[in-house]
């Protein structure tokens, strides 16, 4: 009976190592190293001569040679070197790169190259099995394998804006990683790999493949353009009289130091001074809250924004302007 059971044991361990071995074989194959140069430097490429930034990337278009990446891999570049897996070696142009959701688009010569499989990140469960590929060093890639331990997560990106929607598993993201794929058990890609939580140990997250398409088509298409209202301000706490008094839900709103000419919020009416505690539905506590609710609008939608003045509530009208 025990050797049965370890026979069955056995069986099962192996058929999921054979899984896991042949996903991340067939996906290999569109997992590339990326190397930065900054512009003034990207010539020279030897080691102590150039200052660099390195990760992986994913090659998600093998008819126009694109390839998805990190915006902290190409920051403050317009060329890079991408090495594949069989060890060739060729130059990328940086068609757009966006802070904000720490995704940049590369393209390559396209010749003789194999895409990976697009899934649905909007499809994935908490559970499911997943393997994190990279090609750190450019000579191989390697893999590491776990499950999604949560969706939705939000992580503080490079620009400074929260980026929502991450997905969290315990595949670990080794250095240089980051830019690679995060597969799903049918070898589809579902995630682009971000960050590794150093201050905590199996947190890693992947930004899902359904958001990089779309932030890909818009590079693309010339550059992300995400609406905003046009002021600067900081969260700030309500009075407590004044809460009671317009029997507000909120303890908090954005305090408006600023507001830019020819914006959105200049035409609407908010001025300096103003608290922002309201977007249409939404509640505004503070500068995050404002970037999630944005995020659902586009461009020259126009917006009620709930505001306190001095004593007053008040509800404004306000179209939304683009961050460029």
């Amino acid at each position: 009976m025990a050797t049965s059971s370890l026979q069955e044991a056995t069986a099962f361990l192996e058929s999921y190592s054979n899984a896991v071995a042949a996903v991340a074989g067939a996906t290999s194959p569109a997992v590339v190293r990326v190397e930065a140069a900054r512009p003034r430097e990207r010539r020279h490429w030897g080691p102590g001569r150039a200052r660099v930034g390195h990760g992986s990337g994913v090659l998600i278009d093998a008819d126009k040679g694109h390839v998805l990446t990190n915006f902290h891999v190409t920051r403050n570049s317009d060329k890079v070197k991408v090495t594949f897996g069989d060890g060739k070696e060729v130059e990328g142009d940086v068609l757009g790169a966006d802070a904000v959701s720490d995704l940049a688009l590369v393209k390559v010569p396209a010749t003789g190259l194999k895409a990976a499989a697009l899934g649905d990140s909007d499809a994935l469960k908490v559970g499911q099995t997943v393997i994190a590929l990279g090609n750190p060093d450019g000579d191989r890639v390697v893999a590491t394998a776990g499950i999604v331990s949560a969706i939705g997560i939000e992580l503080r990106g490079p620009s400074g804006h929260v980026m929502s929607g991450l997905i969290q598993t315990d595949a670990l993201f080794n250095p240089g990683m980051s830019g690679g794929a995060l597969v799903n058990a049918r070898g589809e890609v579902i995630g682009i790999n971000t960050a590794s939580m150093m201050e905590a140990q199996g947190i890693n997250l992947a930004i899902g493949i359904s958001t990089a398409k779309k932030i890909a088509e818009q590079l693309i298409a010339g550059g992300v353009k995400r609406p905003r209202l046009g002021i600067a301000g900081e969260r700030a706490r309500i009075y407590e009289g004044l809460i009671k008094h317009h029997q507000l839900e909120v303890t908090h709103g954005i305090t408006v130091h600023g507001v830019e000419e020819n914006s959105g919020a200049a035409a609407g009416g908010i001025q300096k001074g103003d608290i922002v505690i309201g977007l249409d539905d939404s509640a505004v506590q503070g500068v995050d809250d404002l970037h999630r609710a944005l995020a659902g609008y586009k461009v020259g939608d126009e917006v009620t924004v709930t505001v306190i003045r001095d004593l007053e509530l008040l509800k404004l009208k306000v179209k939304l302007s683009s961050e460029e």
